[in-house]
C-alpha cells in the first residue's frame, strides 16, 4: 500500500509526543548550559528504578518508531522524486523538439518560453524535494548522535560516529555570514547548507531547529576538516555527525548552534 505524504506527515506528529520521552530524558543532548547566575529551583524529584526503566524503555521504542516513520517518509518522498524525474525527462525532450520548431518558423517564441518555464518549474520541485530526502537523512543523523551524546555528554564528547564542540561565543543565525564568507574565500563556492533554521521536517517531527543550521559536507572531506577547524577557532558550538543508516543514505554533515533542545508538539 502507497502512504500519501501527508499521512506521513500526520504519523509524525502524532510521534512526537512520545518522541518527547528520547529528547527530555537523554541527560545533556538537547540542552545546552548558559553562562551567567544559576536559577534557585526546587530539587529534582527522584524516580524509583522502575520508573527509571520504563522511561528508557519509552525512549527506545520512540526512537524506533521515529526511525521507521522517517524510513516510510523517505520511501514516499524517492517515489514523488522518480516521478517528477520522469516528467522532467517529458518536458526536456518537449522543449528541444520546440526548438526545432522555432528554428523552422513553425512555433511562436511565447508558445516555447510557457514550455521552458514548466520545465523550470518541475525541476525546481525536484529540488524541494532533494532537499527534503536530504533534511530527512540528517534528521535520523541527529537522533542517532543523540544515542551517543546520551551515553557520552560532555562538551567534548567524540565518537566513531559524531566530534562535539560547545564553543564560548555567542551563537546568532547572523554569524552564518560570516562562516559562508570564510567558505567562499577558502573553496570558491558558496557553503551548502541543507537547512537553514527550522525545517518542515522538523516542524512535523516536532524537533525545535530554530537557532541551528544543517551543512551538507562530510565531517572527513577536506572540505569538513577545514570548516571544523574554523568553527573551533570562532568558537562556535558544532556537531560534526558522519552517518546515520549503514547500507543506505549515511545524513553525514556538520550541525552548526545548538543542539535541537525541546519539543514543539504539533497539533
Amino acid at each position: 500500500m502507497i502512504v500519501s505524504i501527508q499521512t506521513l506527515r500526520v504519523i509524525f506528529a502524532r510521534l512526537a509526543p512520545v518522541i518527547s520521552f528520547l529528547l527530555l530524558f537523554a541527560p545533556g543532548v538537547f540542552a545546552q548550559k548558559s553562562p551567567g547566575k544559576r536559577a534557585t529551583s526546587p530539587p529534582p524529584q527522584q524516580i524509583t528504578e522502575q520508573e527509571a526503566k520504563e522511561l528508557s524503555n519509552a525512549a527506545t521504542r520512540s526512537r524506533e518508531n521515529l526511525i521507521e516513520a522517517s524510513k516510510n517518509y523517505r520511501e514516499s518522498l524517492e517515489r514523488l522524486l522518480d516521478l517528477q524525474k520522469q516528467e522532467e525527462e517529458r518536458v526536456a525532450a518537449l522543449v528541444e523538439k520546440n526548438r526545432g520548431l522555432l528554428d523552422a518558423g513553425i512555433m511562436a517564441r511565447r508558445e516555447a518560453e510557457v514550455v521552458e518555464q514548466s520545465l523550470a518549474a518541475t525541476r525546481s520541485k525536484i529540488a524541494d524535494t532533494q532537499s527534503q530526502l536530504d533534511s530527512v537523512d540528517h534528521l535520523v543523523a541527529e537522533v542517532r548522535a543523540a544515542e551517543e551524546l546520551a551515553k557520552n555528554p560532555r562538551p567534548g564528547a567524540y565518537s566513531s560516529t559524531l566530534i562535539r564542540y560547545v564553543g564560548s561565543s555567542h551563537w546568532s543565525m547572523s554569524d552564518l555570514d560570516k562562516i559562508d564568507a570564510y567558505f567562499r574565500l577558502r573553496f570558491g563556492r558558496v557553503l551548502p547548507v541543507s537547512a537553514l533554521g527550522q525545517t518542515e521536517t522538523h516542524t512535523h517531527l516536532g524537533l525545535d531547529h530554530h537557532e541551528a543550521i544543517d551543512v551538507a559536507i562530510h565531517p572527513d572531506s577536506p572540505e569538513g576538516l577545514e570548516l571544523i577547524n574554523y568553527l573551533r577557532s570562532q568558537k562556535i558550538s558544532f556537531i560534526a555527525i558522519r552517518g546515520a543508516i549503514p547500507g543506505s543514505s549515511t545524513g553525514a554533515h556538520i550541525h552548526i548552534g545548538p543542539t535541537s533542545k525541546r519539543i514543539s508538539i504539533v497539533n
